[in-house]
């Protein structure tokens, strides 16, 4: 699926039809999305402890100098639809994504850096709309993506942002900081150097023989699983990194660490018990964070920095509406 991007000037009697608008409200997801028996298990190979089951527990280790954690934030402001002359009806949305990452030394406070916004308005059916940009400074580049789900639309925002995420992993990886990247490692490419670690807090498929995935729950905070292969590009384990508490359920507080396998077996093994060593100490804390521990305080803090660049939902809502409306107006104001 290649989504087109349409850069043409706004013509109001293009032939588009009529779009309308419905305000959209999304929350974060739990930790654990995915059922044993999911379609999707891909059961991925333990390539240490002769392929059994074992837990690890690397002594602690001291923080690297120079640590850059990565983030992104989407959020989708509106449903879109497009009302063709033909009375057919076709779906889209409008958001807006950020990303960027903090950095953190031995020597200086924590700082943001390389952070990036953007907003799209994306439609189904593979034809894109231009909205008018708005005269508060709101501004949507227009997508297209195929088919008739708007689920479509939604995962191209996402492409939006995880492309800009990786674009700073690499950046900033190439630039010798120990990168850490917050989500699954898609478009990292191989590297054999100094390693972006992806870090994975949800869960939406088993990814282990049932009977070794039923006892990554017992991992206690500070334990890794032994290393998987995932595919021919990644090396994977899973780490509790805190305690979530009596009442959470068995995969709170544990995630997946990533890594390229194009830095070997024996550095990916290091690079485990390193990450498992140091990356708990950055847990967050239940009264600061409901997704503690599993939540790193960084990513916390680059979150609500994002969140705040990406504007007030309330505003962000209004102007698609008022931008829809003098579209659907033929350009004219009221």
């Amino acid at each position: 699926m290649t989504p087109r991007r349409m850069q043409s000037p706004i013509d109001p009697a293009d032939g588009n039809g009529t779009i309308g608008v419905e305000a959209f409200d999304a929350a974060y997801g739990a930790g654990f999305q995915a059922a044993d028996d999911s379609p999707h298990a891909v059961e991925c190979e333990l390539i240490e402890d002769g392929g059994a089951f074992a837990a690890h527990r690397p002594p602690d280790e001291s923080r690297p100098r120079r640590i850059a954690f990565v983030d992104g934030t989407l959020r989708t402001e509106a449903r879109l639809t497009r009302t063709g002359p033909d009375g057919d009806v076709g779906t889209g949305l409008a958001g807006s994504w950020a990303a960027g990452a903090v950095l953190v030394t031995e020597d200086a406070p924590a700082r943001f850096d390389r952070v990036v916004v953007g907003r799209a308005a994306i439609f189904t059916g593979g034809h894109p709309v231009p909205l008018p940009d708005h005269r508060g400074g709101w501004r949507w580049e227009p997508y297209a993506v195929d088919g008739a789900d708007v689920e479509a639309a939604r995962q191209q925002l996402q492409r939006l942002m995880r492309d800009a995420e990786a674009g700073i992993a690499e950046a900033l990886s190439n630039e010798g900081w120990l990168t850490v990247l917050d989500g699954p490692l898609h478009g990292v490419r191989h590297r054999r150097g100094l390693p972006v670690i992806g870090y994975v807090k949800t869960h939406h498929r088993r990814m282990l023989a049932p009977d070794q995935w039923v006892r990554v729950p017992a991992l206690a905070a500070g334990e890794r699983s032994g290393l998987f292969a995932m595919d021919d590009a990644l090396y994977g384990c899973y780490l509790r990194v805190g305690d979530p508490g009596p009442w959470a359920g068995p995969w709170a507080g544990i995630a997946r660490v990533e890594m390229p396998s194009g830095i070997g077996r024996n550095a990916a093994v290091e690079a485990a018990d390193q990450a498992a060593g140091w990356l708990p100490g950055f847990a967050s804390a239940l009264h600061r964070d409901a997704r503690a521990p599993v939540n790193l305080t960084p990513i916390a803090g680059l979150e609500r920095h994002l969140h705040h660049l990406q504007g007030d939902a309330r505003l962000a809502l209004r102007a698609v509406r008022e931008a829809v409306l003098e579209r659907n107006r033929g350009g004219r104001t009221a």
